[in-house]
C-alpha cells in the first residue's frame, strides 16, 4: 500500500472496524461481516455479528488492562528504587501528598518512605496472579456504598492480575453469552482504572506536578449543590489529542447550560474514583443513577467502560465500536440503565446534544 504524502489526508478508520464487524482474533481470518447482512452472515469460526462485536470489545479492554498492569508494575519498581536509594524528599508535605496519606488511612506524620513501603506491599499483592481473598486496600478505596455497581460480582479481588486472567477464560469461551462477555468487559476495565489511580498516587509521593490541577478540580467540587444535581466532567486524553468533535459540542453545551452546571476538565480517568468519593461524601448517595455525566475524548476502551462500571453516565469520542450489533447496543443503552441507572450515549448520533440536554432536564 502506498504511503500517503504529508500534505494528503490521513487514512480513514476501517468502516467495518468502527462497527465492530472486523475480526482478527484467530488465524482463520481476518473476517468481516457486512452490516447489511449481519443477521445472516457469520465469521469463518462461526461467530455471529453479535458475538464478534462483543469479543472485539473484550479483546480491546483486556489488552489495555494488561498494559495498565505493566505500567503500575513499573511505577512500583521506580518507587522502590527511589526509596532504597534514599532519594525520597523529607521536606514538608504538599496538600496533595497529605491527602494521599489520609486516603490510605495512614497518619500524616509518617514519612514518604513509609507510605511508599505500604503502597509497594499492597501493589505487589495486586500484581501477583496467585493472591487470593479480598484486598482490604481496594475495599477501603472503593466502598460498596459509594460504588455499588462494582459489587454485583465478588469485589474487590485479591489480585488484579488474577481478576484479568479469570475473566479472560469467560470472555473468550465459545459457550459464553453476549451479556456475560460484556459484563466481563466492564469488570476488568475496573482493574485498569484502579491501576491508573494507584499509579497516580505512587508517583504523587515523590512528585508535586499534579497538585495545582487536582486541587482546582477538587475545589470546583465544593461549589456543587449539597443535593444530587447535574455535573459534567470532561476527560481529554493528552496522548489522544483533540482529533474528535468533543470541543465543538462541549462548547455548544456550555452555551446551552449558561454556566449553571459545574463543569470539570481532567486529563485522565485516574481522578474519577476520587470525584465519585467526594460527591458521595457531599450527597450521601452514589453517582450511579444521578445526573453526573462524563465526556471522554480518548482512544482507550478501558477509560469509557471503567467510567461506566464506576456508575457514571458516559459519552465517548470516538464512540465504542458496537454499532454493528443491536444486542450489544441495547446492553449499553438499556440493560445497563435498568440494572444500575446509568447510561452510555452514542456520540455518533446527530441529535446527541438534544439527548444530553434532555437527560440533564435542560431545554435546547
Amino acid at each position: 500500500m502506498r504511503r500517503p504524502e504529508k500534505d494528503e489526508e490521513k487514512f480513514s478508520a476501517c468502516g467495518y472496524g468502527l462497527l465492530g464487524l472486523c475480526c482478527s482474533n484467530c488465524l482463520l481470518g481476518p473476517c468481516r461481516i457486512s452490516p447489511f447482512e449481519k443477521d445472516s452472515e457469520k465469521g469463518l469460526c462461526g461467530d455471529s455479528s453479535d458475538v464478534m462485536v462483543a469479543k472485539n470489545l473484550f479483546k480491546s479492554v483486556a489488552g489495555e488492562t494488561l498494559e495498565e498492569l505493566g505500567s503500575l508494575k513499573r511505577a512500583v519498581e521506580r518507587s522502590s528504587s527511589l526509596r532504597t536509594e534514599g532519594n525520597a524528599k523529607r521536606d514538608a508535605f504538599s496538600d496533595n501528598q497529605r491527602e494521599i496519606f489520609e486516603k490510605y488511612g495512614l497518619p500524616p506524620k509518617r514519612t514518604r518512605k513509609a507510605l511508599s513501603r505500604f503502597l509497594f506491599a499492597e501493589a505487589e499483592k495486586l500484581l501477583s496472579p496467585m493472591s487470593r481473598g479480598q484486598s482490604l486496600l481496594l475495599k477501603n478505596l472503593y466502598p460498596e456504598e459509594t460504588f455499588p455497581s462494582l459489587y454485583q460480582v465478588p469485589f474487590p479481588p485479591g489480585s488484579l492480575m488474577g481478576y484479568l486472567l479469570d475473566s479472560t477464560g469467560t470472555g473468550s469461551a465459545e459457550s459464553s453469552g453476549i451479556e456475560t462477555i460484556l459484563w466481563n468487559c466492564l469488570q476488568i476495565s475496573t482493574a485498569g482504572i484502579i491501576c491508573e489511580e494507584l499509579k497516580k498516587d505512587i508517583n504523587g509521593i515523590f512528585e508535586e506536578r499534579a497538585d495545582q490541577e487536582e486541587g482546582q478540580i477538587l475545589d470546583t467540587l465544593k461549589t456543587v449543590s449539597s443535593h444530587p444535581s447535574p455535573v459534567i466532567i470532561v476527560v481529554e486524553d493528552e496522548k489522544y489529542g483533540s482529533r474528535e468533535s468533543i470541543q465543538p459540542i462541549a462548547q455548544r453545551l456550555k452555551e446551552s447550560i449558561k454556566g449553571e452546571v459545574p463543569l470539570l476538565s481532567v486529563k485522565a480517568v485516574a481522578l474519577l474514583p476520587e470525584i465519585g468519593r467526594r460527591l458521595y461524601k457531599k450527597w450521601t448517595t452514589p453517582v450511579v443513577g444521578t445526573k453526573v455525566m462524563v465526556w471522554i475524548s480518548s482512544a482507550s476502551t478501558t477509560w469509557t467502560l471503567g467510567a461506566l462500571e464506576l456508575g457514571f453516565n458516559v459519552i465517548s469520542f470516538p464512540s465504542l465500536p458496537i454499532h454493528g450489533s443491536d444486542q450489544v447496543e441495547r446492553f449499553f443503552s438499556e440493560t445497563l440503565k435498568k440494572r444500575f441507572g446509568n447510561v452510555y450515549f452514542h456520540s455518533w448520533r446527530e441529535n446527541l446534544l438534544d439527548e444530553v440536554l434532555e437527560f440533564l432536564t435542560w431545554k435546547s
